[in-house]
């Protein structure tokens, strides 16, 4: 038995490791979060307008629900608007989420395996950068929803297995209360919030223990409070009606088809536009993943029963060569999302049939747990895969560590390293040297794969070097001869901000970060006028708008959108061609920079100014 002196020295020096390799991926991406155009422009541009009053969904629009962006509001009006005020939130946040995480994988795996799963949440997920456009990180998320709920998820995780010592009043309290965030956040957190809580009360029935009404009675009122106070914010300003429509809009617009759903893009998301191809992959990756962990074990558990010291030490490195080999030659690390729900999902299959053989409240590691039984760790080993695996859900036949994997697989992809770990030994039923075999390859594994990954994110956020804005809103992306988005905004929103204050201007396809950096906010609601905003009549409905609330300035700015099936910009009614008419007919170019905006192959920005008429 370990000395509890030197496991708790072994802890502290854990989370210094720890503290330091954040540190370090915090430093090397610092203010090279946020993209220049596409999704954080919303993120800043919402709560600043908030902040002086506006009321969302009636004079600025939003797909997802009012908590994140009226909490981040109200940073705002304490302390100014500003990139860095989000992002000292944010770090709050993600301190937090860490936190958290922590807790619930020490339960359930173990501290060694805790500390291995937060290292890998922090390496691969924390504040890499894949992809050209950014925002997919914990500084400047894409959606603060995302981020805000995945911690409410852990919250709600940590909860739910207190409640299933005991159900009380309090406890059932608050986990209503947080599944009722969820449902003023956005859909992902809400279902893997309803999911867990969902797998708690199977486990309580299974178990064959009562709830009383009366913890049953607190539960519906707390998931009712945030809906029902949000609503109560909105009747100050609207109708009841409307208010509640507005406290529920983290959700009706996905069950009225009225959000992005429906776009073509939002299928490969899913990877349901090629559903049997991205089934095959990622059936093919979850056996191959499966097969590495089985003769991983396989060879530990021959190594640890052979009694001849030199053969053991001979498998284990035999086993480490052919580890570093696939790790280094064969395994494309950008790619292991696709085998993380599989691997999941399986996970819970025998969690699950565990716990219908009545085994699943027994002790897993003696080493890590003691002898005696409990049912903390049995729990938290499946509320936390069901949570991972409903968070996948967005992906499920496209899963990836990039894009929205930063939030969406990082439990799964944490949970690896922590089953390998913390779990994986003792259903090998081996001893200590065996225990220390499947540890130690599973660290040169999966840190191989950090690092090969870690490797390719930090060439990314080497080559931000471009400066926009200053102060508090100081941020870097690409230099203008390798993408030339954050030199255009940069232009755009300088020669804007010496305006007069009061006067307003639409960026058309979208771009809230130039309002937001110009301090010049739009005349009308919606912040994206391409696809879902324009498609299905509505692109009319913003002409008659802009008609009725017409913007000092229209600026026209380079913006991808061939993703959406979009060729360029104005190429068709619902595409923007309407607007573009209604521009045309009443504002005169006042400035322009680079190429032809309306081009996909040319980068480049127009500012127009109204005519008198």
């Amino acid at each position: 038995m370990t000395n509890p002196r030197s496991r708790r020295l072994g802890e502290w020096l854990g989370w210094a490791a720890l503290a330091g390799v954040t540190l370090f991926f915090l430093a090397t991406s610092w203010r090279k979060w946020p993209d220049p155009l596409v999704d954080f422009g919303r993120e800043l541009y919402v709560p600043w307008r908030l902040s002086h009053g506006a009321l969302l969904y009636r004079d600025v629009a939003d797909i997802y629900g009012p908590l994140s962006q009226y909490a981040n509001a109200g940073l705002f009006r304490l302390f100014g608007p500003g990139i860095m005020v989000l992002v000292t939130a944010n770090l709050a946040v993600f301190a937090a989420i860490l936190i958290s995480l922590h807790v619930i994988f020490r339960r359930a795996w173990g501290a060694a395996a805790a500390l291995a799963a937060a290292a890998v949440f922090v390496s691969v997920f924390g504040f890499s950068q894949f992809l050209t456009i950014g925002n997919y990180n914990y500084a400047t998320p894409y959606s603060h929803e995302a981020t805000h709920g995945l911690l409410v998820c852990l919250l709600l995780v940590i909860v739910l297995g207190r409640w299933l010592e005991e159900a009380t009043v309090r406890r059932s309290a608050l986990a209503g209360l947080l599944l009722g965030l969820t449902i003023v956040l956005k859909p992902e957190v809400m279902l893997g919030a309803a999911a867990v809580t969902a797998a708690a009360v199977a486990l309580r029935l299974r178990a064959r223990q009562r709830v009383g009404p009366g913890a049953i009675a607190a539960w519906a009122a707390g998931a009712a409070l945030p809906t029902a106070g949000f609503a109560a914010y909105f009747a100050t300003q609207v109708s009841w009606g409307a208010a509640l429509g507005m406290a529920g809009r983290g959700w009706l617009d996905i069950a009225g088809g009225a959000g992005f759903s429906h776009l073509p893009l939002q299928g490969v998301f899913l990877g349901t536009d090629r559903p049997w191809a991205n089934l095959l992959a990622q059936a093919e990756a979850t056996g191959l993943a499966l097969l590495l962990i089985g003769g991983l074990g396989a060879v530990a558990r021959r190594a640890d029963r052979t009694p001849r010291p030199g053969l053991r030490w001979l498998l284990g490195g035999a086993l480490a060569a052919a580890l570093l080999w696939l790790a280094c030659t064969q395994i494309v690390w950008l790619n292991i999302g696709r085998c993380l729900l599989g691997l999941t999902l399986v996970y819970i299959a025998c969690t699950a049939n565990r716990f219908r053989r009545g085994t699943g409240f027994q002790p897993v590691d003696s080493h890590e747990h003691g002898l005696e039984a409990h049912a903390t760790s049995a729990t938290s080993r499946l509320l936390i895969a069901v949570l991972a695996a409903a968070l996948m859900a967005r992906m499920f036949l496209n899963g990836r560590i990039y894009h929205y994997g930063f939030f969406e697989a990082a439990l799964a992809g944490a949970m690896v390293p922590a089953i390998l770990i913390g779990e994986l030994p003792a259903r090998l039923r081996v001893g200590p040297w065996g225990r220390g075999l499947v540890v130690a390859s599973s660290l040169l594994l999966v840190g191989t794969g950090v690092v090969k990954i870690a490797t390719q994110s930090q060439a990314m956020l080497r080559a931000k070097t471009y400066a926009i804005e200053h102060g508090s809103d100081r941020f870097y992306t690409f230099p203008p001869q390798a993408l030339g988005t954050g030199d255009i905004v940069r232009v755009m929103s300088d020669w804007l901000r010496p305006m007069p204050a009061g006067q307003t201007a639409v960026v058309l396809p979208e771009g809230e970060m130039i309002n937001y950096l110009a301090r010049m906010p739009s005349s009308v609601a919606p912040y994206a006028f391409f696809a879902a905003a324009t498609s299905g009549g509505r692109e009319a409905r913003i002409v008659a708008d802009l008609q009725r609330h017409p913007p000092d300035w229209i600026v026209i700015v380079s913006r991808d959108i061939r993703d959406n099936g979009i060729k360029h910009y104005g190429e068709s009614t619902g595409e923007g061609r309407d607007i573009l008419h209604w521009v045309a007919a009443n504002y005169a170019p006042a400035m322009a920079v680079g190429g032809n905006p309306l081009d996909p192959n040319q980068c480049g920005g127009v500012v127009l100014k109204r005519e008198a008429k």
